[in-house]
């Protein structure tokens, strides 16, 4: 279980000291720039050693048969979906997984009482194609839907026939389709991707991103009916309204502003809504009205109300107050206005005028919203016009659940809530506040089994995100629960560059302020210290995707403060990061390396130009994606070459591929379960942590847990 008092079989890596470039007048040197060619057989030569020497340390871990079953135990359950319901006969769609599937399936209920048919298995299919996204068409006879390879991005949509079974021949054209809308009618619908190749310039195909209208059976090309042709980088999204009379349409600055229009179908009129790219929005039709969300003029969030007949006329009928407005969503005639509170979330109910009823009592301290491609998506759902209210709810110790609310009640009522044998009641949840080095309070969700001594030794995976606005909020993952399982502590720290505390919280770590999140996340593993949690030799710092290049860069400044560091899918070259696919959209959020201002500040921090050979940095694993498609899987190789080369006092460092995942992971649940096992074997290797020789332990009874069918 000890880390090696000698060093590992490494073999020597290549190094060209002629490779390199200047940028502001600055040379900087990239001496294993030949790896960003990953397919050349050099580079794969290098994986595979890398690769060999990690599996030689992960695969000894005793304890591994528990460690999966932990994992498959809290990962392999049941899973439900509210029904989608279609048409006029109530046929219904709904999403489903039985505890040994590999992936999500779709359903269908013809009728009432009617049972389920399977529409879409992806179980059925190659293990490296994933069913991204499904949508039924209005009427419920056709699904259209996307698969992608290797990973969750770039999916290709296709259209199934559902009463017969079959494809139909369409062919969308453009590609990384997203974001479905059928018209009303079900004759062709509404998507976003980006354009065919050679329909723009080499390297931009990852670009103008824009949406298009397909019409099924059409031989014509998808008409472009909404996009940017001046700036490449944005992205757009599209919803129709229930109400079936209009495409709302969305154009993205990445997380940071959007603009919204409305397509009149009937005449293909574009109407603004929000037409300047300057804050964020969401927008829903009720009625004549819309129904607006946004930080406009309000950091911490508001709810207007418009006309369709003056929709950029705004009236603030839930005004901005202490906590964060994260979504509203008009469902059953009233408002449910989820709020942030303290990084986590409380449902607030008004009347359409914004008149306020009473809050939603949830079920513990947990999360209601997600986030996902489109901003934050709220998670009470249902029609305006319906009866149906519906409520997702996770904790860090509860799986992704699903309730039915009755307003003429005030109840919640389970309807699927799973078993993953994790006793709520035997684990407790504080949050904490600490002080960042510039005085600002942050705060810290910490999670631990409730009989744990606090005797300063224990155990600790901290993480963060602090970065595109993304509030990092109670979340249930099957490897948090088995390192709960494992007897080890949680700790979540919301620091700025999130969207915790508002826009004001995220722009404090923007660009030429990003040290503010760094500063903060390293102040929460010293508090972890001071408060008597653990010792640094015992804690382990994990970080995935803006969480890794955080986690990279905190070990670079502060490695005295880390034992051990898992950075999962990170950018580490912070100097040519945009010249991978769609990166360069996330110069607003880095900054330019272009700019002499931020170019700078980005060098000053890069963790791929700041390995320093006097430092003793913490054992590290770097995880790269290899079909990654946001972040580039090179740079992870070129970060473990650099510092097994030149900085022999710290680590280890070691590289764990991923050879059949995408940025968020792996295709089948088996995939995501191995996954698991080898991030907790490394923190048990690293941090001395033995896991129990019989796996039965892994899989004890679920305490209390409240399981309901769909009924």
């Amino acid at each position: 279980m000890k880390k090696p008092t000698g060093p590992l079989p490494f073999p020597p890596t290549r190094r060209d000291p002629e490779s390199g470039f200047t940028a502001h007048g600055k040379r900087f040197d990239d001496p294993y720039a030949w790896l960003e060619r990953l397919d050349d057989a050099e580079t794969q030569g290098f994986i595979a050693t890398q690769e060999a020497v990690t599996r030689g340390i992960l695969d000894a871990v005793p304890g591994r048969d528990w460690l999966r079953d932990a994992v498959a135990r809290s990962a392999r359950y049941a899973r439900l979906s509210p029904p989608i319901r279609r048409g006029p006969n109530g046929r219904e769609f709904l999403w489903q997984a039985d505890a040994e599937d590999e992936k999500l399936k779709l359903l269908m209920r013809r009728e009432k009482g009617a049972p389920l048919e399977t529409v879409l298995d992806p179980n059925t299919w190659p293990s490296d194609e994933a069913l991204v996204f499904a949508v039924p068409s209005p009427d419920g006879a056709r699904v259209a839907f996307g698969k992608a390879v290797g990973s969750t991005h770039e999916a290709q949509i296709h259209v199934l026939d559902v009463e017969t079974g079959r494809l139909l021949p369409d062919r969308p054209r453009g590609t990384g389709h997203a974001s479905l809308a059928w018209r009303p009618d079900g004759s062709g619908f509404f998507y976003s991707a980006c354009p065919d190749p050679g329909e723009v310039p080499a390297g931009d195909e990852a670009h103008w991103n824009a949406i298009y209208e397909h019409r099924l059976g059409s031989d014509a090309p998808a008409r472009r009916v909404f996009g940017d042709d001046h700036d490449k980088e944005y992205w757009c999204s599209v919803k129709v309204s229930e109400c079936g009379r209009f495409a709302v349409l969305f154009k993205w600055d990445f997380v940071h502003a959007n603009v919204v229009y409305l397509l009149r179908l009937a005449d293909d009129a574009l109407l603004p809504v929000a037409p300047a790219m300057r804050s964020l929005h969401q927008v829903q039709v009720i009625g004549d009205s819309l129904l607006i969300h946004t930080d406009l003029d309000a950091p911490r969030g508001r709810a207007c109300v418009a006309s369709l007949a003056a929709p950029t006329e705004w009236r603030t009928i839930l005004p901005e107050n202490e906590d964060t407005l994260q979504t509203v969503a008009g469902v059953g005639g009233r408002l449910y206005a989820v709020y942030c509170q303290a990084a986590s979330h409380r449902i607030r109910i008004h009347a359409a005028d914004g008149t306020y009823l009473r809050e939603l009592v949830l079920p513990a301290l947990g999360s209601v919203n997600r986030n996902e491609g489109e901003g934050v998506v709220s998670g009470v759902s249902g029609a305006w016009s319906g009866d149906e209210v519906w409520v997702s709810f996770e904790s860090y110790v509860q799986p992704p659940s699903h309730y039915r609310y009755d307003y003429a009640t005030d109840r919640l009522t389970p309807y699927h809530v799973p078993d993953v044998a994790l006793d709520p009641a035997a684990y407790v949840t504080n949050q904490v506040w600490y002080a960042s080095p510039d005085g600002t309070r942050v705060s810290m969700f910490i999670i631990h089994p409730k009989d744990l001594p606090r005797d300063g030794k224990m155990p600790v995976r901290l993480s963060a995100y602090g970065g595109f606005n993304v509030s990092l909020q109670p979340r249930f993952t099957a490897v948090t629960a088995a390192w709960l399982k494992l007897g080890g502590v949680l700790a979540f720290a919301n620091i700025r560059g999130g969207g915790e505390y508002g826009r004001a919280w995220h722009e404090a770590a923007v660009k030429t302020r990003r040290q503010n999140a760094f500063d903060d996340y390293i102040a929460a593993a010293r508090f972890l210290v001071s408060a008597g949690y653990t010792t640094p030799a015992r804690l382990a710092s994990r970080g995935n995707s803006n969480g890794g290049v955080l986690v990279a860069v905190t070990a670079m400044q502060a490695p005295e403060a880390f034992g051990a560091v898992f950075c999962r899918a990170p950018t580490l070259d912070m100097l040519q990061f945009p010249k991978f696919g769609f990166m360069s959209s996330a110069t607003v959020e880095y900054g330019s390396p272009d700019d002499p201002v931020e170019g700078a500040y980005l060098a000053g921090y890069s963790p791929y130009h700041n390995v320093r050979s006097d430092r003793r940095y913490p054992v590290i694993t770097f995880v790269p994606a290899l079909n990654d498609r946001i972040a580039p899987p090179y740079d992870s190789l070129k970060m473990v070459a650099r510092l097994q080369a030149e900085n022999t006092r710290g680590g280890p460092y070691l590289l764990l591929p991923l050879r059949a995942s995408g940025h968020g992971g792996g295709t089948t649940m088996t995939a995501l379960v191995e996954q698991d096992v080898d991030e907790l074997s490394f923190y048990c290797w690293a941090l001395d942590v033995a896991p129990p020789a019989d796996a039965a332990g892994a899989t004890g009874a679920a305490g209390g847990a409240d399981v309901a069918g769909a009924g």
